[in-house]
């Protein structure tokens, strides 16, 4: 039995949601290992984002999966109101099934996806804006060179502008610095650096409004348009980080005709799962306090023990590298796999 009249239908307006819509993809199973430092780098994520963006934004977290303590601390800092929509997923349903959440369902019309692990500077909005606007048929735009082509040279979206004299392509290199530091990011080896040292990568060029873009972007961090956002999904989804899986959000804004551009500055870091000196001196340009979140009770012992020593030792061998590497990911699947 219903007693009353709900108040809500006496006009009360509903949210209205801003132009620009920024969701973070957070997947920490555990505060132990490789994800030990990972929810203080989460917090300087965030942290960043407001000091960097010249907007008004709705933020989304899609808790993809995370232990207690990170749910715990994302419904403080929703409470706190720093998160507008805080989801929570009990299950890893994979990067492509978190995309289909996010891009299905945000509805701010400028949608900017992000890792949880990507630091924002200023001018990463205003530098995305003015390529995702320069060109119409710009489908995503990241805030750093892409080095990559995701699409090994299969994408067809470009092709029409090749003959269209409002359009120019070529190559440059990048400053060494901007080189540097996605390889820093990424954590690539000697050999690695050196070829993206010694590789130019495309450009196009809008001889309309003078805009120039990188060719290609990144799964890392983009901006998008929700009607684009909307066209691209369902993606398949069946496993945590599937490359043919991503890779088919490329696909399918390519198939539709939309162009994969980014900036020519470093206007995000990847900041990974460590915290860094590197990292420490970017918070302290942009102000981000870098005091440590409180800890759960860790069950690691802090001394170097004999044993420890020794496994060190055995793994800087490089088959017994391997060894501990493959029996590492076996006892990941183990502890973090579902059924």
């Amino acid at each position: 039995m219903r007693t009353g009249k709900n108040p809500a239908k006496t006009g009360i307006p509903a949210y209205a949601p801003r132009q620009l819509g920024v969701a973070l993809l957070v997947y920490i199973p555990s505060q132990e290992g490789y994800f030990q430092q990972s929810l203080e780098i989460l917090r300087y994520q965030i942290d960043s984002l407001y000091r960097s963006t010249s907007q008004e934004f709705d933020l989304l977290v899609f808790n993809n999966g995370s232990c207690p303590n990170v749910v715990k601390t994302l419904q403080e800092w929703y409470e706190e109101k720093r998160i507008t929509w805080l989801v929570h997923s009990q299950h890893n349903l994979g990067k492509a099934g978190a995309w289909n959440w996010i891009l299905g369902s945000v509805p701010n019309e400028i949608i900017c996806y992000a890792d949880s692990d990507v630091l924002f500077r200023p001018g990463w909005l205003e530098a995305s804006l003015r390529i995702l606007e320069a060109f119409p048929q710009a489908g995503m735009v990241s805030a750093q060179p892409n080095f990559f082509d995701v699409l090994d040279g299969e994408g067809t979206a470009h092709l029409p502008l090749l003959n269209d004299p409002d359009y120019e392509f070529g190559e440059y290199l990048p400053p060494a610095e901007i080189i540097d530091e996605y390889c820093f990011g990424i954590g690539a080896d000697e050999e690695q650096s050196a070829a993206f040292h010694r590789n130019p990568i495309p450009y196009i060029v809008n001889r309309k409004n003078n805009v120039r873009a990188v060719m290609g972007a990144s799964h890392m961090q983009f901006i998008t348009r929700r009607e684009i956002a909307r066209q691209v999904i369902p993606l398949p989804a069946t496993r945590a980080i599937y490359r043919p899986e991503t890779i088919s959000l490329d696909r399918h804004m390519d198939q539709a005709g939309y162009l994969h551009l980014s900036t020519q500055e470093n206007y995000v870091f990847h900041m990974g799962n460590t915290i860094t000196d590197y990292l420490l001196n970017e918070l302290k340009t942009l102000q981000v306090s870098h005091q440590p979140l409180p800890r759960p009770q860790s069950r690691a012992v802090e001394k170097r023990s004999l044993h420890y020593r020794a496994a060190a030792a055995l793994a800087r061998r490089p088959q017994m590298h391997n060894l501990f590497k493959r029996l590492y990911n076996f006892l990941f699947r183990v502890l973090y796999t579902e059924g």
